[in-house]
Order: structure tokens, then sequence, then C-alpha cells
């Protein structure tokens, strides 16, 4: 039987179709009885229902949770492939197949209904379940406090801590090893931690930038010395002697990359189910408690259906700032971290740090700026590829492979930071994100700064404050709300501008404080320049 029905939405048709679906086969398979166990979440299959009560009490109340987890639902005529009846001339691996297969199958279908080959999910099962084995051997026999796993992260940590070098560290492996008992399973060089740990994706990427922020070294870049647009070195020099040290980088971009840890989420069955705790846990009294139950997701839901209706799909959110990372006040050093929330999670779990994914660590000594969205390159090219097309991920909850997408709904940001991560202009004299070149500015010659009035303008036409002028600028109000750009408006704006990120060139342009001189030409390009990056992201 067809059971990735009881997910969907219980308000689309598709959920109504499979439902009825549902009930007319548990009837066949029963031999037409006048009364079935009802699997609702009320009757929980304890009370016994006619037909039409139990599809009215699917679609109302849906089915009984506990019920959904079930392996089989024996109770409504379904039937598990028995490996024993099997023709005995069948391997072990051939009778799995086929009980596999019997399960995932669609009864309507012929086809499995995903893609990756069963015997390639198992090998993968087998080989995760094996290193995962390996990971929580006990330290050494009887050891009460570490496994290998915990007492590799733990040295780790020391070793970032402290500064140790590498060949400090290695030496500090092999003393310990030889202090524990003999049979103990430390590792005992660096090389080989960073070995096991990549088995679990727990790795990064170092990927070299140009000192400019104008590049990133990789894909076309990925054997140049010196950057393309600036001409600067990518390799240090030598503060002394000038040389330049081939093989140490200006600068390096670390990335975690986000789909392995995404289809690891997968293979633990309880975070699997808590995954999908949004579907099922909306506010139905018109309380905000969740995102789930804000404008915004159901906005989602209604122009992307299909995205909605499997509750595994992931909702995003991204975070960045920047920050201190020697924790010295005179310091101007700036790291900024890219942080990923998942929101499909209870309120609970969404915002426990084990739960906030670091994505991005972009180094300083400076800030990007606005040549942030040359380090999140590597990230937006995997979250358009987990949005438009998606990848391949094993559930362990419902024991089956399918096709895991992510949407980035949200970012979240101070003022400064988000007018680097959207391209916003968040100062001077188009100050306002949603306003643009409408922003109502005034130029105080004497205190040197800008001040925005204009405010008013958001009130009712009939407001009796838009005609009192003492409280205000001793003016009356008359304008109106500035509309929200739509995509179109965006892309015209953005017809013919250049990219021209990077530091590397004189690129100040002089301020004139006097906005009766300001040209048309400079209010176009600054228009440009707040939405080159909005463009991006949609």
């Amino acid at each position: 039987m067809d059971k990735e029905w009881v997910w969907l939405p219980r308000s689309s048709s598709e959920y109504e179709q499979r439902a009825l679906h549902f009930v007319k086969t548990a009837e066949k398979n029963l031999g037409y009885p006048a009364m079935i166990l009802c699997p609702c979440k009320d009757c929980r299959n304890v009370s016994h229902q006619d037909s039409t009560t139990i599809f009215e009490h699917l679609v109302i109340k849906g089915m009984d949770s506990k019920y959904k987890k079930r392996s089989h639902w024996t109770k409504h005529g379904d039937q598990i492939v028995n490996a024993e009846s099997v023709d005995h001339e069948a391997t072990k691996d051939e009778a799995y197949n086929l009980y596999r297969a019997a399960y995932f199958m669609d009864e309507d279908s012929v086809q499995p209904t995903n893609s990756m080959d069963e015997a390639t999910v198992q090998r993968q099962d087998d080989q995760f379940m094996k290193n995962l084995e390996d990971a929580e051997t006990p330290l050494y026999p009887g050891c009460p406090n570490y496994t290998k796993l915990s007492a590799i992260v733990a040295l780790y940590r020391l070793k970032s801590k402290s500064g140790l070098s590498d060949t400090h560290f290695n030496e500090l492996l092999e003393t310990i090893h030889g202090l524990l008992p003999k049979e103990n399973i430390l590792l005992k060089s660096l090389y080989s931690i960073k070995k096991f740990l990549k088995i679990f994706d727990m790795g990064f990427e170092k990927i070299h930038a140009c000192e400019n922020d104008c590049c990133l070294f990789r894909k076309e870049y990925k054997d140049l010395d010196n950057c393309p647009k600036y001409g600067a070195s990518r390799w240090k020099k030598n503060k002394r002697t000038k040389e330049i040290r081939k093989g140490v980088p200006v600068k390096v971009l670390r990335y975690f990359p986000i789909i392995p840890r995404f289809r690891r989420m997968f293979r633990s069955a309880q975070m699997a189910e808590d995954l999908r705790w949004h579907f099922s846990n909306k506010s139905t009294d018109g309380k905000m408690r969740h995102p789930v139950d804000s404008l915004a997701w159901d906005m989602v839901n209604d122009k992307w259906p299909s995205f909605a209706a499997d509750p595994r799909n992931l909702r995003l959110g991204l975070a960045t700032d920047g920050f201190n990372p020697f924790s010295i006040l005179s310091s101007k050093y700036s790291c900024w971290p890219v942080m990923l929330v998942t929101y499909n999670l209870p309120p609970m779990l969404c915002m426990k740090k084990e739960n906030i994914m670091l994505t991005l660590l972009i180094p300083g000594p400076k800030q990007p700026g606005n040549d942030i969205d040359i380090y999140l390159q590597p990230l937006v090219e995997d979250l358009q590829l987990l949005w438009q097309n998606g990848v391949e991920a094993y559930d362990e909850f419902s024991k089956s492979t399918f096709n895991l997408k992510a949407m980035l709904m949200w970012t979240i940001n101070d003022f400064p930071a988000y007018g680097n991560l959207a391209g916003c202009c968040t100062k001077g004299k188009k100050a306002c994100p949603i306003c643009g070149k409408n922003t109502h500015h005034r130029w105080l010659r004497f205190s040197k700064k800008f001040a925005y009035m204009g405010h008013r303008k958001f009130l009712t036409p009939s407001h009796p404050y838009r005609r009192k002028k003492s409280w205000f600028d001793n003016s009356v109000e008359h304008g109106s709300k500035t509309r929200i750009l739509t995509g179109r408006n965006i892309s015209l704006a953005l017809k013919d501008f250049p990219n021209d990120f990077g530091k590397g060139g004189n690129k100040k342009r002089k301020r004139n404080n006097n906005e009766d001189d300001t040209s048309d030409v400079d209010d176009q390009n600054e228009l440009s320049r707040n939405f080159y990056y909005v463009i991006i992201w949609t």
C-alpha cells in the first residue's frame, strides 16, 4: 500500500484522493466487512467505523501519528514480503532487495519510487553503521568517559584553543597513546585524525581568496597565481625580503559543505522525525509560536505547493555578522561566520547550538563589506542545487530514499550587516532599503550628517498629523508610501550594472553634500548598487 500520502497537507486534493483509495483498498483487503478499524488521531485503531466515516476522519483529523511510524498497516490488510518464501536459490541480498522493492513500490507502478539503486543504499547504510560503531567504541576496554570520537574531538579542541602546532600535537598524541593501556585505539597523528573525521563529513574545504576580496581561486581561477582583476598575488610575501612564499595563501575561506550534513541529519531516525514537526504542529489559535505560523510560511506553501507537499524539504534561515576572534578590544580584526538555522525543527530544538550549522568562516583582518557575495559563492551554489534539482537522501525514519530540497527563507542580521548581505544601501541619501531612491533625506550643513523626515506619508491620507506643521518640520505632508519594487523592476534597474567586486581599484566617489547638485546618473548608479545583491537572492 502507498504510504507517502500521509505526510501531504490534509487540505490538498491529492491527500483526499489517496485517503479515499486507502479506505477502498482496506475494504478490499479485508473482504468488504461492514465496519473496519479507524486509524485517525481520535479512534487510533480502537473503534470500528464505516468507510465513509473513516474517510471523513482521515481528512478532518488526520492519521494517528504512531500508526504513521509503523512499517506495515497490518490492521488494514497490508502484507509484507516474507524473505523465507522466496526461492531458496535466491541469495540473501536478492531476498533483501525483493523485500525492499515490495515495500517501497507504489501499487499502481512497476518502478521503484526512487531512482537510487537499493544495493547502493544498503552499502551506504552498512558503511555508515560500521563507521558509527567504530566511532562509539570505548577508547580502551572499560573506559567509562571517552569513546574514540569524543577523545579525538576533545584533543582537537585543546589544539585549537592552545595554538599547538601540528608537530607538537603529533607528539602529544604519541605521548598520550603511550600513557594509556596497551589496548587503546587513540590515533597517533593529525593526518589520521583528519582522515577519520572526513568519513563523517566533519571536515571543511579550504578555498584561497584574493586579498582585495574580488575573487576566489576556484573553478576557472583555480590554477592562477595572481588575481585576474587587479594582479594581486595569491601568495604571501616575506615582510623583510619581499619574496613571495609560494604555497602560503594570503587569505583562506573555510567552507563547511552543507549537502553531506543535511543527508546525515536524515540518517538519524529521531532527527528525521523531528524535521517533520512543522507539518502537523501549526498553531490553530492565531498565535505565532514558531515560523510555521507566519504569513511568509503560508505564502511559500501557496506559491510552491510541490515543495510544501513533502515535510522533509528544509526551510532555512541565514545569519552572519563580524566579531573579533581574539577577544582583544584594541584589535580591529574582523572574522565573519555564516550560520544556517533549520526551521523544520520544533522551537526547543531549532535554536540549540548543535542544530545551528556553521557553513562559512570568512577571514579578516578587514570586514568583506559588500564584497561578501564573493565568499558566499560556494554556499549559494549548493543552495541553488538544493532548490532547483534537489539531492537524493536516505530517510532512516521511513526507510526510503527521497529527493531532498531546501529553501532559504530568511536572513537574520543587524542593520549594517543587513546592508552588506542584501546589498541595500543603509546610510547616506538612500538609507532606507524599502524606499530606495525615494528616501526622504535632508543634509544638515552644520552637523555634517543626514536627517530623515517625511515619515507621515505612511499614515492614511486623512490623518490629522499630515497637516500638523508645528509638531514636525513646519510642512504639510502630501506624499504616499513607496511601493515595494517587483522582480521585473529590479531586473530592469540592473540590466547594465557592472560587476566591480573587490577593493583593489580606486572606486571611491566623492560625495557631494549639496543634494540639489546630485545628477540623475548618480541616482541611477546608486539605485543599481542598492539592488544588485537583491537580484542574486531572488
